[in-house]
């Protein structure tokens, strides 16, 4: 009896994992196809067949097609997400201290440098964003989590005298952000001509405390 459970329990996780990867692959075939020809140029049709599946099972992961956006949204915000998302407050342990805004910008680059069709899909989504509801929403709350995560990077250092005092967090917060996404456009259009590392390097010069006068921190 006990190894009747396990069976079934094993059968269950197969079928599970099975299921995972095959929406995964169905959503990396969908951003592939994004890239190559636009979010306009997208058929359904187009997905399955890159996907090696029939037009069935894609209507069975996604059933409809604001499901389908709202999926992509988020696959390929996941792609930029671990080199979005700072640590949550309270989470480091004394052997990981908390993430600097220099890292977080870093980390930013390298999500561009290791996915090349990042930019483009992001500028796809973001301006389909504005016409559908169902993108709007999935990219506002991916948006205001982000804008929370760096606005605790601030308070942190200024907190820290990494940067300066008077800073406002969340205003300071939407200008990195802010920045992220031009230096995306600007990437998708032309990646030789925009130097990341030059302009985060002048990003940090003017948040960061004045020479000789070190930050004390702000009340937050």
């Amino acid at each position: 009896m006990a190894k009747t459970r396990r069976a079934a329990a094993a059968g269950k996780a197969s079928t599970s994992e099975l299921g995972a990867a095959r929406r995964r692959d169905l959503l990396e075939a969908a951003y592939t196809l994004i890239a190559e020809k636009g979010l306009e140029g997208l058929r359904t049709r187009d997905i399955a067949a890159r996907a090696g599946v029939n037009i069935s099972t894609l209507h069975y992961y996604f059933g409809t097609k604001d499901a389908l956006l709202v999926a992509i949204v988020e696959h390929v915000t996941d792609k930029f997400g671990e080199e979005r998302k700072p640590a949550s407050p309270g989470a480091a342990s004394p052997a990981e201290p908390p993430e600097s805004l220099r890292a977080h910008l870093e980390r930013a680059w390298r999500s561009f440098q290791d996915h090349p069709h990042l930019a483009t899909v992001l500028q796809e989504l973001s301006l389909r964003a504005q016409r559908e509801p169902a993108a709007r929403t999935a990219f506002r709350a991916v948006h205001k989590e982000w804008n929370l995560g760096v606005e605790q990077l601030v308070r942190q250092g200024a907190r820290a005298g990494q940067l300066r005092s008077d800073l406002d967090p969340r205003a300071a917060a939407a200008v990195i952000t802010s920045f992220i996404m031009g230096a995306m456009l600007q990437l998708g259009i032309d990646a030789g001509a925009f130097d990341f590392h030059h302009v985060s390097g002048e990003l940090d010069r003017w948040l960061a405390p004045a020479p000789g006068k070190p930050s004390r921190g702000r009340k937050a």
